[in-house]
Formats: C-alpha cells, sequence, structure tokens
C-alpha cells in the first residue's frame, strides 16, 4: 500500500486543480480494488471528494447514494435504526425502495443476495420473504432463508451450510439477536447441515441473524420489529 501512497501524494502536490482532479480520477479508477475503507486514511478521503466533483455518477449510483442518504437523514438520532431496515416497509407503499435498502445492506456486508426480498404469501398467516442469501465463511458455505410472519410477529428461517465440496456441515451455529437483549433463539445445524427454525416467537425490537462457524462469525443487517 505503500507505493499506491505515496503515487496518490505525488498526485496531490501537483500545483494545477485541474491536473490534480483529473489525476486523482485516474488513480481510483486504476486501484479501485486495494484502496482504504472511509475514514481510514484522511488523505484517501480527501482525494476521493475533489475526484467526485469532475466523476459523474451512474444512475444506479445516484439511487444508492439517494437512498442510503435519506435514510442517515431522516434517522440520525438512533444509530440502529439508521442501519436498520423496517420490516414494515416492506409491506407498505415504499416496499420497492425497502427491498432495495434490504439487498444494498446485504451486499455491504458480503452476503449475496439468491432469491430477491419482498414477496408476500397468505397461507393461514401473511409472511413476507426477506429473501435468500448465501455468503462463505471460513470455507463454508452459508445459505439462508428469511420469513416474517406478519399476523403472529413470528421469524421463519431456514439455514444450510455445506464445505466447498457440497458435503454438509454440522454445528453451525444460528443465532438471532436483539439489540438491547442479546440472544433469544440458538440452534446448531444437524448432520444435514440444515437448521429449520419454522417458528420463532419475537416482539418489538431490532433483530440480527448471526452465524457462527469455528471462531468466525457472520452478521445480517438489523431488521426492526
Amino acid at each position: 500500500m505503500k507505493s499506491v501512497t505515496d503515487e496518490l501524494k505525488k498526485i496531490l502536490e501537483g500545483k494545477d486543480e485541474t491536473a490534480i482532479a483529473e489525476g486523482v480520477k485516474n488513480f481510483f479508477q486504476s486501484h479501485g480494488e486495494s484502496l482504504p475503507l472511509p475514514g481510514e486514511d484522511t488523505a484517501f478521503d480527501r482525494a476521493m471528494w475533489m475526484a467526485s466533483e469532475y466523476i459523474e455518477l451512474s444512475p444506479q449510483d445516484e439511487k444508492i447514494l439517494s437512498r442510503v442518504t435519506l435514510k442517515l437523514l431522516g434517522e440520525a438520532a438512533d444509530p440502529v435504526a439508521s442501519a436498520a431496515l423496517k420490516l414494515r416497509d416492506l409491506i407498505g407503499a415504499g416496499r420497492d425502495a425497502a427491498v432495495g435498502t434490504w439487498q444494498d445492506m446485504l451486499g455491504a456486508m458480503a452476503w449475496q443476495q439468491m432469491v430477491p426480498a419482498g414477496a408476500l404469501r397468505g397461507v393461514g398467516s401473511r409472511m413476507v420473504s426477506l429473501g435468500t442469501f448465501q455468503q462463505d465463511l471460513s470455507g463454508a458455505n452459508i445459505q439462508v432463508n428469511l420469513g416474517w410472519m406478519v399476523d403472529q410477529d413470528q421469524f421463519r428461517i431456514l439455514l444450510n451450510a455445506k464445505d466447498q465440496k457440497g458435503a454438509a456441515i454440522p454445528d453451525v451455529e444460528l443465532r438471532v439477536k436483539e439489540q438491547d437483549r442479546g440472544v433469544v433463539f440458538s440452534k446448531k445445524t444437524n448432520q444435514d447441515g440444515t437448521v429449520v427454525a419454522p417458528t420463532i416467537k419475537v416482539g418489538p425490537g431490532s433483530y440480527q441473524i448471526e452465524i457462527l462457524v469455528g471462531d468466525k462469525v457472520a452478521q445480517t443487517p438489523y431488521f426492526v420489529l
């Protein structure tokens, strides 16, 4: 990273603002996969800000930026809510925006969406699906299907854990945590590498799923009931 840092420093030491901005833009395009995260290096943050004045965002970038900005401005007083999906948004007029927000949040936490969220079905009780998503964790492929039983305040979770050869992995722990109360549900995969939890009773609160593989932990974003 030192050579990359030196390259950026040299660009920023230029005298012409337009030339600096162009150099910064080219720098980020060349090194986009190996840069620090926002807040880790003030020089990179300053350079990114300068470059943003000269780089046109794609329509998809604009949508994500607008959605995240509005969410942060509207809920800045509550750090949990500012990074949490309100489940009831999935059955309201803002359903599409809520689904998009959830998928963006999953992607930011290294989850890959396999089946989209937002499907609503009614068989005895209305259930809203938060989709099926997967992540590779410490050599294990973890797939999670999450549903919310609207009328009964229950979660429905199916988890499948397999190794790189497709063999089942037992003893992978699934936890459901509530922000204030801690773990409210815990179960490990069986010999088939699965956890079936069709009726996890919950109440008002901010929830998150954790999956533990050895000493490694994968977490979902928070979702608010």
